[in-house]
């Protein structure tokens, strides 16, 4: 299946060219829209893997509407910028899912850059999903063992009494052994 993209472009033309131009090298445009408003509706909508915004458009400009998605990590943006409005994307241009391009640029580039930026929005989304699974772990492990510290000075359990008296109220509850220790810290506190 080809990346899917919307288009945020000023210029109903160049917005059609541009369609034209992605669609003959295999992607598929789900949205193209000259408002900026129009264009936050339909990605919130669509869930595309791309945006190509425009510098200008009706109602917002792009780097507005480009802080607004990486802001979100909606997905990855490409703006097309004209040099001279190049110092009102500085920030967004330490930002992994936005790249800024300015206008006029060769479509070879343009190609090059959607292709990275696809690629690579994938590698963080999944890097960003193993870190917090990673983190929730984390946490989950800190409220047991503070359940069970608590377990261990209030009824004078050693850690293995107490892990086995959580996981014994897990498993005749039927709830998570997290749940079980929120529950005695709330408890004991």
């Amino acid at each position: 299946m080809g990346i899917r993209v919307v288009i945020g472009s000023n210029n109903e033309k160049i917005s059609k060219q541009l369609g034209r131009f992605l669609t003959e090298n295999g992607m598929i445009v789900i949205g193209d829209t000259t408002d900026g408003y129009d264009l936050l509706r339909k990605v919130h909508t669509m869930y595309p893997d791309l945006v190509i915004v425009d510098d200008r458009m009706k109602g917002m400009y792009g780097h507005e509407i480009s802080e607004t998605l990486i802001a979100e990590k909606v997905c990855p943006v490409i703006a097309l910028i004209r040099s001279s409005e190049a110092s009102h994307y500085i920030n967004l241009n330490q930002e992994a899912l936005f790249a800024g391009i300015v206008k006029p640029t060769g479509k070879e580039m343009l190609i090059n850059t959607i292709m990275l930026m696809v690629k690579t929005s994938k590698s963080i989304l999944a890097l960003a999903n193993q870190v917090e699974k990673i983190s929730d772990k984390k946490d989950k492990a800190l409220i047991i063992n503070e359940a069970k510290q608590i377990l261990m000075k209030k009824m004078n359990l050693s850690e293995d009494e107490a892990h086995r008296r959580i996981q014994k109220q897990s498993m005749d509850k039927g709830l998570p052994k997290v749940k079980i220790a929120e529950t005695i810290i709330r408890m004991f506190k």
